[in-house]
């Protein structure tokens, strides 16, 4: 085996690794070349959206040159049981240009695969700019839209509710003002009406009287015409006219004020129903504090 670097952990990959293949090896080859196998913790932390998300990215980086390049890393999900700690019989051995048995280099690939990291691998959540809601690492665009609604609707009672309170007391004046008109001119209604009859009692009575004392036609008839005068002008039935037509006049103002009202609220409904459909994405980033390399090996993989 060539010689390697000596602050670095040295392994062997297992030829069943299911990932061996996707990083250019061959699981029945013989001949060993130098990869490197990473494993690197990631902590992506947004004050404004409330997040704190730990993470970890594992790579394999093959085949070597003697420059560095950690966008070449292929991402795979590796085992600790893909990494064997002691060499296979019968290997040979293959080196690269990669300078293995310098410390600095594998320092440097540490380096620039954490600068590569912080530039290239946000985290993307989902975002509701009007609602400042963002989603969750792994949140489903179907659970993020039901948050949103759900935090719509309730933005949208507590408006209603202070509307509610705006028309409360303006409704309730004009139903007490439309209860007492109502009152008032059924009272004068009736009083009206009993007076009316009162006079045409009077008026039937004179009419008697006056056909038997014997009183012209002509003026018991002035007297009925004048008595009806009276009966039609008479103040009871005025002031119930009065009274009934402000009432009307209070029902049209609290139906206006209902329709008002029911106006506010469609208005708010529709204003909520836009925001909670305010869907778009939010990068989180990296910084340099965020990312560490928990893992860096030198591992043979068998190569054709």
């Amino acid at each position: 085996m060539p010689a390697v670097a000596g602050k670095v952990p040295i392994r062997w990959v297992d030829p069943a690794a299911p990932w061996v293949t996707a990083v250019g090896g061959s699981p029945t080859a013989t001949v060993l070349a130098p990869a490197i196998v990473a494993r690197v913790a990631l902590r992506y932390d947004e004050a404004k959206a409330d997040l704190v998300h730990d993470s970890e990215f594992e790579a394999v980086r093959f085949p070597h040159a003697d420059r560095v390049d950690p966008a070449a890393a292929h991402a795979v999900d590796h085992d600790e049981r893909d990494l064997l700690p002691a060499a296979p019989a019968g290997r040979t051995y293959r080196l690269g240009d990669a300078p293995i048995d310098a410390n600095t280099f594998f320092t440097t690939v540490s380096r620039e695969l954490v600068d590569h990291l912080v530039r290239n691998v946000p985290m993307t959540v989902h975002h509701n700019p009007t609602l400042k809601l963002y989603g969750r690492p792994g949140e489903s665009d179907t659970d993020f839209t039901a948050r949103c609604e759900m935090a719509a609707d309730e933005r949208a009672d507590a408006d209603i509710a202070k509307l509610r309170d705006k028309y409360e007391s303006r409704v309730a004046t004009l139903a007490r003002q439309l209860d007492e008109a109502n009152a008032k001119a059924a009272t004068l209604r009736e009083a009206a009406e009993a007076k009316g009859r009162d006079e045409l009692l009077s008026s039937a009575g004179s009419f008697l009287g006056g056909l038997l004392s014997g009183r012209s036609r002509r003026r018991m008839v002035g007297d009925m015409v004048r008595d009806a005068g009276r009966a039609t002008g008479r103040p009871g039935g005025t002031q119930a006219a009065q009274a009934e037509s402000k009432a009307a006049r209070l029902a049209a103002e609290i139906e206006a004020l209902e329709a008002e009202l029911e106006a506010d609220v469609r208005e708010i409904d529709d204003r909520w129903r836009t925001a909670a459909a305010d869907v778009t994405t939010f990068d989180v980033g990296l910084e340099k504090s965020d990312v560490k390399v928990t893992d860096l090996v030198l591992a043979w993989l068998p190569v054709a």
